[in-house]
């Protein structure tokens, strides 16, 4: 070895060579060159003194260049090594057997006597370098590994959170059945179901763009503007409209939500529906097996900042059942790339109202035949119980603190200017709650201040007749009538006055409202509420239910209510 040695570093490395000739102290031995090189050469005498130095030090390389090779315990020698060993073999002969043997236990180079020095060192460096990209592999693996570890660990606390704030609010109701398929840990599909004070049940079900934990990264917030507006009373088109603002704000450009949300209101047996995006769902009639197709009507939700909202009501049955279907069911495909479609969707669930869901998967399953999911795949049945109205049960909630009965009062009012463009009654309700922490009374303390709201403002201030809402056209020409009206009237006001005040049992809240306007014959609307089977004008015989007291004076545009709760 005259020339110089090629390996850039050849002091750190660590070699043993393994002889059994003893002619280790010879400067011709092969132990003597590989020093001259520079290299770290230490002699071995026998495997066991391999096995012993590599189980004590760091070894980069093996050199074995015994005439009785010990293949047996190459695997040993491997096996003490703290990480890859690279092994080199110097034999007399290369033949057959001799390649075998060293196929079997994996030697890295084999060089025939008499050694070529240059061979040698050309081997050594080409081994060393397999047991740096050994070592370098294995310490990317390792970090791989505890980087897949450490998110793995960060998703699963994620998705708890995540989940946890999506069912917080989340209503269990058997009117609602909810099958979802997602195709990662995080869904970019989500579904929420929620009540308001007055019994309407609100479901939203979303498609956000993309999969995984960047299409899910927004709903958290949407979660708590849903159920908190839900909560307090206000309509699924404010509750849109606040939900496609957020998203404008939060979504970069190349993400959006496909959206339905939708409203059943049992004391019409009408259900409002809002879509943005989603393919089209299908109202189905059980007892006589027609159905609807309802299509969207709106772009999805936080590519602009403000939505021009259509909407669209329906009147239902008990026998009713509203199917709500993401995109990844519909464009489901099979092996020639058929997707699986509405048609094939309406067959199966039409079979039968027991065996929907069931039905729905086996027909999916057979189109698929097995194939890969590609999508976020969700399934929303809600029940139409307009009679039965399974979520209206209350809930015995307790304040989240103890507000002691306390004398106050508090007055607002609002002109026409203010009355086009909000609905205060959520606003003020909630306002209440904070103020005498009434929570176990809001839904009836909604519907008192809602429902008086309502006839001062409707028949009031408007003019407006409530029996135009007998049909859900109806109800459509009636709120098209009323914003009409309120655009066009030019002065008006409604004034409310709340007094609180501390009794034996609890407290009495008494709510006087006043509009400016003609009033209404209430004498004659409450002598005709026993025989009303109409969906309209039960509001007064609701309110009398409610309250302890219910006095109109005057035209009916001034009325006391009393509602006394205990402790």
């Amino acid at each position: 070895m005259n020339q110089s040695n090629p390996f850039s570093k050849p002091a750190q490395t660590s070699i043993v060579l393994l002889e059994d000739d003893g002619t280790n102290s010879n400067a011709d031995s092969l132990q003597g060159e590989l020093l001259a090189q520079d290299f770290r050469c230490a002699a071995a005498a026998s495997a066991d003194d391999v096995i012993a130095r590599l189980t004590t030090a760091s070894v980069d390389l093996l050199i074995i260049a015994c005439r009785e090779w010990p293949w047996q315990r190459v695997v040993e020698m491997r096996e003490a090594a703290d990480s890859y060993l690279p092994i080199i073999l110097i034999a007399d002969d290369l033949t057959d057997t001799l390649l075998d043997h060293c196929a079997a236990v994996e030697i890295d180079a084999v060089i025939c006597r008499p050694v070529n020095h240059r061979l040698l060192l050309l081997k050594i460096r080409s081994s060393l370098k397999l047991g740096e990209l050994y070592q370098r592999e294995r310490e990317q693996k390792n970090q791989l590994l505890d980087y897949w570890q450490t998110s793995d660990l960060e998703h699963e606390v994620a998705a708890k959170l995540f989940n946890n704030v999506l069912k917080a609010g989340f209503l269990e109701t058997e009117a609602v059945k909810v099958v979802m398929s997602p195709l990662a840990l995080f869904n970019g599909d989500l579904v929420l179901v929620a009540k308001t004070p007055e019994n309407h049940l609100h479901v939203l079900l979303g498609d956000f763009t993309g999969h995984g934990l960047s299409a899910s990264i927004a709903a958290t917030p949407l979660a708590d503007i849903f159920y908190g507006m839900t909560r307090k009373g206000f309509d699924i088109n404010e509750i849109v409209t606040e939900i496609n603002a957020k998203l404008y704000q939060m979504l970069p450009v190349n993400r959006s939500l496909a959206a339905s949300v939708i409203a059943l209101y049992p004391e019409s047996s009408s259900l409002k529906s809002i879509t943005c995006g989603l393919p089209e769902h299908f109202l189905v009639n059980h007892a006589d097996n027609s159905f609807l197709a309802i299509r969207s009507l709106n772009i999805p939700l936080g590519i602009q900042a403000t939505i021009d909202i259509e909407e669209q009501l329906h009147r239902v049955s008990e026998n009713d059942s509203l199917y709500l279907l993401t995109d990844g069911i519909f464009e489901a495909e099979n092996a020639q790339g058929e997707l699986f479609g509405g048609e094939r969707i309406l067959s199966a669930i039409r079979q039968s109202k027991r065996d929907d869901i069931k039905n729905l998967q086996a027909s999916l399953e057979v189109h698929t035949g097995g194939t890969v999911q590609k999508d976020d795949n969700s399934l929303v049945i809600l029940s139409c119980a307009v009679d039965s109205v399974p979520w209206g049960r209350r809930e015995v909630r307790q304040p989240m603190h103890s507000i002691a009965a306390t004398t106050w009062k508090q007055m607002m009012e609002f002109d026409i200017d203010s009355l086009r463009l909000i609905n205060p009654v959520p606003v003020m309700v909630n306002t209440l709650m904070e103020i005498q922490g009434l929570q176990n009374y809001r839904q009836d303390i909604f519907m008192i201040v809602s429902e008086l709201f309502a006839n001062a403002l409707d028949h009031g201030l408007l003019g407006l007749d409530s029996s135009l809402k007998s049909s859900p056209e109806g109800f459509m020409r009636f709120y098209a009538r009323k914003d009409q009206c309120l655009q066009q009237l030019k002065q008006g006001r409604i004034r409310l006055l709340f007094i609180h005040q501390p009794t034996e049992q609890g407290g009495r809240l008494i709510v006087k409202m006043r509009d400016s306007g003609m009033g209404f014959d209430w004498h004659a609307r409450t002598s005709a509420l026993d025989s009303n089977q109409a969906y309209c004008g039960r509001g007064i015989s609701l309110l009398e239910t409610l309250c302890s007291s219910l006095v109109y004076h005057g035209c009916g545009n001034r009325v006391t209510a009393v509602f006394d709760w205990q402790r």
